[in-house]
């Protein structure tokens, strides 16, 4: 659930890792590894043959996902004192996820390449003796239709923010006579500080990152079955994510899949995701909150729709990793949906960290810049880089957008630092995965 992370001490997190890592081999959690790989303390890491199942995908406008939805209605009646005693059914519906628009946003001195999204939603399951005005308990069947409006990073797909708006209805069932009344039409909005970076594009099998982010939420509207806060909340979160599995991701096509997981600090199970790059999206996603503070639901996909008839924005650069404050060349390649090169068309380079770089493209349809690279970190470093970056490429008449990603190497110290640190880390999460299995969860399907 989103909420105050609750901060376990350094101690006892250290204690139970001596104790199991003692017991349990980190290979009893994880599929087989691939060539990617941290070595243990004294032995060499090199990653240059590492396996990437998943790079970051380019977007256009009109892309579409098509998707089963599957909501634990039961956990709305446990979390409102006002449904004490009814009980909901598993909703059913469709779900669809696209890809509205290109737009900039401003955070802080930087202008921000973003994709605005629009999923939609409706839900419906039945519900028995769900307490009533006068009459007192009646069956019926509850109707939740949600529109989630959510802007990500172009680069990389880090959620920057969000607007939920959620209406819900109960139909009661009376005498053969149906009376439908309104439960709950409002709005939740979302703001991450930094942007919650659920892939760290490049993946890879075994690897794993920490994100710590603050979520502000604000709320307007109504709601008979959660209490809305008058006043902004503020959430300090703490994440840690793994890829642990590769495979089939549930669509024709996503044979070549990437398994991702959240987890809390806690180690509680926050989300997981099966990442398919034959459809630039998520095959199939399991998440503990999809709204209302808490509500389990299953999304899987049905058919994908890219848009038509569209340019191609090509972003190349080389080397594809630099050292810090370093050079690179970058290359960007406009065809239309015939595969012709586009001249004269114009547009900017973005960079996180370094100012944004005019181009026009020439008679090939290629534009060339010399790219300077910076020093800045991301806000998910591991131990084999000091950040990765999207080099984002975007034709703003067009609405049209290219990425590729950029690895900048921190110092060998520091590598070390950050390795010692992502190993404690991998462990751990290892470690939670195994007692997470040992019991079972509670959602219903």
């Amino acid at each position: 659930m989103v909420g105050v992370i609750r901060r376990a001490s350094f101690t006892v997190v250290l204690a139970l890792l001596v104790l199991f890592s003692t017991i349990f081999e980190t290979g009893y959690i994880l599929e087989e590894p691939t060539t990617f790989s941290v070595e243990d303390e004294g032995q060499t890491n090199d990653n240059s043959s590492t396996n990437w199942t998943a790079h970051a995908p380019v977007w256009n406008v009109g892309d579409l996902w098509t998707y089963v939805a599957v909501l634990d209605g039961q956990s709305l009646v446990d979390g409102a004192a006002e449904l004490a005693g009814a009980e909901l059914d598993l909703l059913y519906g469709t779900a669809t996820l696209q890809v509205m628009g290109v737009e900039e946003l401003i955070i802080g001195e930087e202008i921000i390449p973003v994709y605005r999204t629009v999923t939609s939603a409706v839900v419906v399951g039945d519900g028995r003796d769900v307490p009533a005005p006068i009459i007192g308990s009646v069956d019926g069947y509850l109707t939740a239709a949600l529109v989630l409006t959510e802007y990500f990073r172009v680069g990389d797909l880090a959620l920057i923010e969000y607007d939920k708006h959620i209406v819900m209805t109960f139909t009661a069932e009376i005498s053969f006579i149906e009376q439908t009344v309104d439960i709950a039409d409002f709005v939740e909005s979302g703001v991450y500080s930094p942007p919650l970076e659920f892939y760290d594009f490049p993946l890879a099998m075994n690897e794993s990152w920490n994100s710590v982010t603050n979520l502000t939420k604000t709320y307007s509207g109504s709601s008979d079955v959660v209490t809305l806060p008058g006043e902004p909340e503020y959430f300090d979160q703490e994440w840690l994510f793994v890829v642990n599995a590769t495979g089939d991701g549930g669509f024709s096509g996503c044979e070549n899949s990437t398994k991702l997981w959240q987890t809390n600090s806690d180690g509680e199970v926050e989300e997981w995701r099966w990442w398919c790059p034959e459809v630039n999206q998520y095959s199939s996603r399991w998440t503990s909150d999809i709204a209302l503070g808490g509500v389990d639901a299953e999304l899987t996909l049905t058919s994908y729709q890219p848009a038509t008839n569209v340019m191609s924005v090509n972003v190349e650069i080389n080397p594809n990793s630099s050292p810090l404050n370093g050079e690179v060349d970058c290359w960007v390649n406009i065809t239309d949906s015939a595969g012709n090169n586009l001249s004269d068309k114009s547009g900017y380079i973005y960079l996180t960290g370094v100012n944004r770089t005019s181009f026009t493209t020439s008679d090939n349809g290629s534009a060339y810049i010399r790219l300077k690279v910076g020093n800045t970190m991301d806000d998910t470093p591991t131990s084999d880089d000091w950040a990765t970056h999207g080099v984002v490429a975007y034709l703003h008449s067009d609405q049209s957008v290219g990425a590729v990603t950029l690895t900048l190497e921190g110092s060998a110290i520091g590598g070390l630092l950050r390795q010692e640190a992502n190993r404690f880390a991998a462990q751990a999460g290892a470690i939670t995965f195994l007692l997470d299995s040992q019991f079972e969860s509670s959602f219903r399907y």
